[in-house]
Parts: C-alpha cells; structure tokens; sequence
C-alpha cells in the first residue's frame, strides 16, 4: 500500500510539473479517440474517414475547451448523416441541440464526460461514468454523461439500419423522418440505460456524502450493482437475455476502474481519524475529520563543497614537519601561527 501510495505522489508531482502538457495530451487522445470511432462507425463521406483529419482535429481540440471538442464531435456526426440522408441530419441535428441546451444547463466543464462516454459504451465499460461523475462532484453532472450516452445509441442504430437510410432504398421522405424518429427517440434500450446512469449518478453521490467509514468504496459498489441489476433486468424484459453476460462483465470492468479512480482521487486513511467539537455564539459543532491516505516523499538533494587552499596554507603544511606543529599550539593553523610570532618579535624589537 505504501508503494502504491508513493507511485501516487510521483504520478501527481509529474503532473503538476507538466500540467499544460499532460491534460494538452489527455484531451488529444480523448478527442481523437472519439473521432475515429465516429468515422469508423459511419463512413458514409470518405473524405472525413482519412486519418489526417480525425489526427488534426484532435490536435486542434487539445487546445480548446471540452465543449468545442462536443461541437466538433456533433459536427462530424452530422457531416457523415449527411452524406447518408438530409433527413436523418435534420432529426439529429435537432436533438444535438436539446442536448447542448441541457449540458450548457448542468453539465458545464464536463465535457470530457460526454466524451469519453460514447468512446468507453463501444468497448462495453460505460458503467464507470455515471459512479465517476457521482463520485468525484455533484450528482446533475451525470447530465453529461446522458448526452454522451445519447450520442452513442444514436451512431449504434443508424449503423445498423443504415440501408434504411440509403438514397438507393427510394423511400419517400416522410418514410425515412418516422423511421429516424421510431428508431432514435422509442429506443427503449437507450432510455434504460439512461434511468440506470441517473439513478446510479444520484445514489452514489448521496452515499459518499454521508459521514460513514468507506462511504466512497461502498458508493462506487452500490453504484455498479444498481446498474447491474436495473440493465440486466430489463434486458432480459426486452427478450435480450444474451445481453447480461456482457454488462456483467463490463459492470465487473468498471468497478475496478472506478476504484482505481477513487485511489487516485478520493483515498482516504480511516486509521487517523479525528473528532473534534466546538461552538460558537449560535451553533455547536461536531466534526469528523478523515484525513487524506499520504506518504511523506524525501528529496534527496546532494551538494558538492569544493573547499580551496591557498598557497600560504599549502606551504605551512609542507613545512609543519621542521618548523611549527599544529597541534602543540592547540590545533591553530600556520597561517596564524606565523602571525603570532611575528607579533612577538616586533614586540621585543
């Protein structure tokens, strides 16, 4: 634990060194890790699926605040629909906005949750975001990852009835704007997964809230289990019984990540707990103080002292054998020594 806990400091003392750096690199690889996987999902114009162009986007978007990367992210799902249909860029085009409108509202400087939501949803661990947003600030922050969550369900269905969409189906325009609808805003396995993330959002931040030991720990386990239990059973409701293997795993996947980010942000060392009790004109206080898991770093500094010896010294020192004897005047120098004689032969002159 020790170890671990001086890994921490170093991690965190690098960062802090580098920090302009760092968060340019983790926004670089957030952005450019989404983009690809939109244009791996959609493909539908060829020149936003080159690799030039998802790799300078990310680069522009590791400077920029995380609510342009969203709008660059929007953006490129609605150039790739376009190419695809006009309708179906109207209909997502229109729910781009309600979601802007609801992350300008709640989810402010979370826009790397939106993110990294739909990015960890294609590798089958997004159960992770809803206890990371509950865990780390205030419970409406799940906001954004909704959002996230929104935006990936909507790549998943058009990817798969892309055909449908297809200027070659010939289906009449009205046709194709009930069938974007039908299968964008009644998807029910989109809404449960969203009642799962909030409700999971909500739990989590009301159990790390309270003044009990653990209370981060067993929040983040209540958090996976409730959306272990509330997806699964739906799942199996819909007649998708194939589909709790694999958010069982995936919610076994988040809970150590979740853990992970709780050791690098929220450890606490229950130990060294502290009461204290005071009061004031008004009030009297009973405080818990739980302080934070720590190891105490050295910093070896080594100094080099180069000490120099004048000529004088040099040649009292060669001639201390014949002459004068340090140590039979009290350990002074020669240099000193020879002074003092010269005194007392000045004297008796």
């Amino acid at each position: 634990m020790v170890q671990l806990l001086k890994i921490r400091e170093q991690f965190y003392r690098y960062v802090g060194k580098y920090e302009v750096f760092v968060m340019a690199a983790v926004r670089f690889i957030i952005a450019f890790t989404a983009f690809r996987m939109i244009n791996s999902v959609t493909g539908y114009m060829k020149l936003l699926t080159d690799y030039p162009f998802a790799l300078i986007l990310a680069l522009l978007c590791s400077f920029l605040p995380a609510g342009l990367m969203m709008f660059c992210g929007a953006a490129l799902i609605l150039l790739q629909f376009f190419a695809l249909s006009k309708e179906l860029c109207a209909i997502t085009a229109l729910i781009f906005v309600i979601l802007f409108c609801m992350y300008l509202r709640f989810g402010t400087r979370k826009g790397l949750y939106t993110m990294l939501t739909p990015v960890l949803s294609a590798i089958g661990v997004p159960y992770v975001m809803p206890v990371a947003s509950g865990l780390l600030s205030q419970a409406y922050t799940v906001i954004s990852v909704v959002c996230g969550e929104v935006a990936y369900f909507i790549l998943k269905r058009v990817s798969e009835n892309s055909a449908m969409f297809a200027p070659a189906n010939q289906t009449s325009t009205k046709s194709i704007l009930t069938f974007a609808a039908t299968q964008i805003l009644l998807d029910k396995e989109m809404y449960l997964y969203l009642i799962a993330f909030a409700v999971s959002a909500v739990v989590v931040f009301c159990i790390r809230s309270l003044p009990a030991d653990y209370s981060h720990l067993i929040a983040i386990v209540a958090g996976i289990v409730i959306q272990l239990i509330v997806i699964c059973a739906g799942e199996i409701y819909a007649g998708n019984p194939g589909a709790v293997s694999r958010v069982i795993i995936g919610c076994l996947l988040s809970l150590l990540i979740a853990i992970g980010v709780q050791f690098m942000t929220r450890s606490l060392d229950y130990s060294r707990v502290e009461r204290v009790q005071f009061e004031d004109d008004e009030y009297y206080y009973y405080v818990k103080a739980v302080p934070k898991a720590t190891v105490q770093m050295q910093d070896k500094q080594i100094k080099q002292i180069h000490v120099k010896r004048d000529r004088s010294r040099k040649r009292g020192n060669q001639a201390g054998r014949g002459s004068i004897n340090e140590e039979n005047f009290g350990g002074e120098d020669a240099e000193t020594l020879e002074e003092r004689v010269l005194d007392e032969f000045r004297d008796d002159d």
